[in-house]
C-alpha cells in the first residue's frame, strides 16, 4: 500500500514524564501530535475524531480504563498502535507490550522499524539482533553525485582487503548495480550472487522488499560487511516515518547501519541540498557515524566538514563501458586510491 504515512499521532500516556519524552521526540522531528488523552474513553473519542488520517497511537499500560477487550474494539483500518510498559516495567496483563525506550533514538528506531505493522503487533526485542556484519549505508544528497560509484567500488576494495562483502542495490528510484556490473536478473536471486572472491551482490525490488529484514539477517550472519546503495536521501525525515515499500530499506538501515556515507556535489544547488540533508540528519539523530564526501578539487576551508574525492570522468566512463570496477581499469588512479583509503579506514578498527 503506497500511501504517504507521515502519521497523525495520539499519545495516550498517563505518566507525564514519559509522555513528555515521547511527545518531544516526535515533535522535534516534525510529527503532528493532535491529542494527549488521559483515559481510554478520551482515547476512543480522539480516534473517532481523527480517523480520516493515518493514525499512530502510542500508549502505555498506565492509561486509566485500558483493557485488552477495549483495545480489540478499536478500528482496524488506518490505525497503527504501539504499547509500552509502565514505569516499573510491568505490562499489567495487556498484550503486545514492549519495554519503555530509554532515549529518543531508541523510541524512533522502534517506530521506524515497525510502522508497517498490523494493529497490535508483537513487541520488538529491546536488544535487537546481533550481526556479524558491519552495515554501511551509502546515499546521496541529490542525484548524480557518485553514490553508486562509491558503493560499488568500496565493496570491491573491502573484498580486496579479504573482507567478505555483500553489495545490495536498494536504490529503488534508479537501480544501477546490475547494469554497471553486467549482472542480468540480479533482482531475481533468492539471496545474492557471488561475483568474485569475497565479493557478492544482491538487489532489492518491490517484489522482494517484504522479506528483506529476514534476508538481511541471514546475510549479516555470513558476511563481514554489507554495503547498501540507498540512492538519494532527500526528504529522509519523511522516508523514515512512512509506509511506502520504497522506504523500508532506509528504515532498516537507520536502525542497523554503523556507517552512513553521503556523496554530494559542489555546485550551488548541490551545496544547498547537502546543507538541507545535513540539517535533517542532525534532527533525526541517527546512531550511524556519518561521513560526507564531495567530488572536486581539494581545498582548505574552516567550513569544510567533508572529504574531497578526485574527479575522474574518464576512469568512471571506462569502468561503465567495461562493466567493471575502478581497480580493474587503473589501480593507480587517484579516485581508485581514495576509495581504497576509505575501505582501509573503515576496516581499521576490525584489524586492530
Amino acid at each position: 500500500m503506497d500511501e504517504i504515512a507521515q502519521p497523525v499521532v495520539i499519545t495516550a500516556i498517563a505518566d507525564a514524564d514519559f509522555e513528555a519524552m515521547v511527545s518531544s521526540a516526535l515533535f522535534a522531528r516534525g510529527w503532528d501530535i493532535v491529542a494527549r488523552p488521559l483515559d481510554f474513553i478520551s482515547l476512543e473519542r480522539e480516534i473517532n475524531t481523527h480517523l480520516t488520517s493515518n493514525l499512530l497511537i502510542i500508549y502505555s499500560v498506565d492509561l486509566p480504563g485500558l483493557t485488552n477487550e477495549q483495545l480489540k474494539r478499536l478500528p482496524k483500518s488506518r490505525l497503527t498502535i504501539f504499547g509500552f510498559a509502565d514505569a516499573t516495567g510491568s505490562a499489567r496483563g495487556i498484550s503486545a507490550i514492549s519495554p519503555r525506550p530509554n532515549s529518543d533514538e531508541e523510541l524512533l528506531s522502534y517506530i521506524r522499524g515497525n510502522i508497517r505493522s498490523p494493529l497490535l503487533r508483537a513487541p520488538l526485542s529491546r536488544s535487537g539482533p546481533t550481526f556479524k556484519a558491519k552495515i554501511i549505508a551509502v546515499g546521496s544528497a541529490g542525484h548524480s553525485t557518485g553514490a553508486t560509484t562509491l558503493a560499488i567500488n568500496l565493496s570491491q576494495e573491502l573484498a580486496l582487503l579479504e573482507k567478505n562483502t555483500l553489495l545490495i542495490d536498494a536504490n529503488f528510484a534508479a537501480p544501477a548495480v546490475s547494469t554497471l556490473l553486467d549482472l542480468r536478473k540480479l533482482g531475481e536471486e533468492e539471496k545474492w550472487r557471488d561475483l568474485s572472491n569475497n565479493f557478492s551482490a544482491a538487489e532489492v525490488t518491490q517484489n522482494t522488499v517484504t522479506g528483506f529484514p529476514d534476508r538481511a539477517a541471514v546475510a549479516a550472519s555470513y558476511f563481514d560487511f554489507i554495503v547498501l546503495d540507498l540512492g538519494s536521501l532527500t526528504n529522509i525525515t519523511n522516508d523514515l516515518s512512512d509506509r511506502r515499500w520504497s522506504s523500508q530499506v532506509k528504515i532498516w538501515s537507520s536502525t542497523f547501519a554503523q556507517e552512513l556515507l553521503i556523496t554530494a556535489g559542489t555546485d550551488p544547488l548541490q551545496i544547498r541540498r547537502r546543507n538541507e540533508l545535513c540539517a535533517e540528519l542532525t534532527a533525526i539523530k541517527l546512531s550511524a557515524q556519518t561521513r560526507l564526501y564531495c567530488q572536486g578539487s581539494e581545498r582548505k576551508s574552516k567550513e569544510d566538514n567533508f572529504q574531497y574525492l578526485p574527479v575522474d570522468a574518464r576512469l568512471c566512463a571506462t569502468a561503465r563501458k567495461d562493466r567493471t570496477t575502478l581497480v580493474e581499469v587503473n589501480e593507480k588512479a587517484p579516485l581508485r586510491k581514495a576509495i581504497a583509503a576509505i575501505a582501509r579506514q573503515i576496516t581499521a578498527p576490525l584489524q586492530s
